[in-house]
C-alpha cells in the first residue's frame, strides 16, 4: 500500500513545479492557499484555548472524580510517631498519603529537622499504655496553634494509610461548624468537634478521663459525645465500611467471615456485611500498614490502570447545614445521603 505524508508547501515552491498559465486559476489557487494558511494558524492560535477549556471540563465538571477539594475542604492531618519509626515508617507517610493534607504535623518525643514537620510534645514520650496523654495534648496544641488553619482535623499514628481524595468525599456533605466526628482508625473531627473537646470536655472530669493512663479510642470517643459531638457514619450508601482497623492483605484472609467472637467484630457496635462484599470502593483508611505497602498502595491506587476500563462519571453530595436530624442508636442507613449521624463504637 503506498504510504501518504502530510507535505507543506510554500507559494513559491507550488509555483516552481506547476505551471499556471490561465490568469482566471490563480484567484482560485489563492484562495485555496489563504483558506490552509488560515486553518494552520486558527489550529496553531486557538488549540491551546480549546485543550485548557477540555482540561478544565474534565477536572471540574464533566469528570467529578477529578474535582480537586483540597480547597474547600481543608484538612489538617496529625499523625503520632515516635523517633525509632521516623524513618522509614513517618518518612513513608509524608511521602505518600501525607502529601495530600492541607497541612501535615508529626508529633513525637523530639524534633527532626530530616522528617518535615515535626513537632516535639513533652507528652509524646508516653508509650502505647498512655495514648491518651498524647491525644490530648495534641488535641490541646491544634487547638491553640491551627483551630483556624483547617475544616477538620484527621488524627492518625504512622501506621495508617489513608486516601485523602475519599475523606474529603466522605465529610463533603458536613458542615465544620457541625460538631461532628468519624473513625476507626484515624479519627476526624470538624473544626466544632475540636472546640467542644477542649472547652467542654478537657477542662471538666465529670466529661473527661483527666488519667493519662490507657489507649485512646474509647476516652476520645466518651470526651466527644459528651460534649454533644455527634459519631457521625462512616459507611457507603451501600452501607459498607469506608474504615477499617485491619489492612488490606488481613481484611482479605483471616477477616473475610464474620465471628461474634473475634475481636475485629466485637469492635463494632453493628454488623456489616463480611467477605469481599463488605469493602467499599471508596474506603478511606487502613491500619497496620507498612511503609513499604504505603510505596505499593500509591502505585496501585493512583498509577495503575487497567487499559480500556473507564470508570463511572459520579457527582458529590448534596450539603447539609449546620443542623441535622437526631441521632438513632442502632439504626442502620440505607444511604447516607437519607441519614446524617448515627452513634457507634468505633
Amino acid at each position: 500500500m503506498e504510504r501518504k505524508e502530510c507535505v507543506f508547501l510554500d507559494r513559491n515552491s507550488y509555483y516552481q513545479q506547476h505551471s499556471v498559465s490561465s490568469s482566471t486559476s490563480r484567484p482560485v489557487l489563492f484562495l485555496l492557499l489563504g483558506i490552509g494558511i488560515g486553518y494552520l494558524i486558527t489550529q496553531v492560535v486557538l488549540w491551546p484555548i480549546i485543550d485548557l477549556k477540555s482540561h478544565a471540563n474534565r477536572t471540574t465538571g464533566t469528570n467529578p472524580l477529578d474535582i480537586d477539594l483540597s480547597e474547600e475542604v481543608r484538612v489538617l492531618c496529625y499523625v503520632h510517631t515516635k523517633p525509632s519509626n521516623h524513618k522509614p515508617q513517618a518518612q513513608a507517610v509524608l511521602e505518600t498519603w501525607g502529601r495530600r493534607c492541607n497541612k501535615l504535623i508529626f508529633f513525637s518525643s523530639r524534633n527532626d529537622t530530616n522528617l518535615k514537620g515535626s513537632v516535639a510534645l513533652p507528652a509524646a514520650n508516653a508509650n502505647f499504655r498512655e495514648t491518651w496523654r498524647k491525644t490530648k495534648a495534641a488535641l490541646k496544641y491544634l487547638y491553640e496553634q491551627h483551630l483556624n488553619d483547617a475544616d477538620w482535623f484527621l488524627e492518625a499514628d504512622d501506621e495508617t494509610y489513608v486516601l485523602m481524595e475519599n475523606l474529603r468525599y466522605m465529610v463533603y456533605p458536613y458542615s465544620p461548624e457541625l460538631a461532628i466526628y468519624f473513625g476507626y482508625p484515624g479519627t476526624v473531627m470538624s473544626r466544632a468537634a475540636l472546640r467542644r473537646f477542649v472547652e467542654v470536655s478537657l477542662p471538666n472530669p465529670s466529661k473527661c478521663e483527666p488519667k493519662d493512663a490507657g489507649p485512646t479510642g474509647g476516652k476520645l470517643k466518651e470526651c466527644l459525645e459528651n460534649a454533644n459531638v455527634m459519631a457521625g457514619n462512616s459507611c457507603d450508601s451501600e452501607g459498607r465500611r469506608r474504615m477499617y482497623l485491619v489492612e488490606p492483605q488481613a481484611r482479605s484472609n483471616m477477616y473475610l467471615r464474620y465471628d461474634p467472637k473475634f475481636w475485629f467484630w466485637k469492635f463494632l457496635a453493628y454488623r456489616t456485611q463480611d467477605g469481599i462484599f463488605s469493602w467499599s470502593n471508596y474506603a478511606v483508611s487502613f491500619h497496620y500498614v507498612q511503609h513499604r505497602y504505603m510505596h505499593c498502595f500509591e502505585y496501585m491506587i493512583y498509577r495503575l490502570r487497567a487499559f480500556g476500563r473507564r470508570l463511572p462519571v459520579e457527582s458529590l453530595p448534596v450539603k447539609y447545614g449546620t443542623t441535622v436530624k437526631k441521632d438513632i442508636k442502632g439504626y442502620q442507613p440505607q444511604n447516607i445521603e437519607e441519614d446524617v449521624a448515627v452513634n457507634y463504637a468505633y
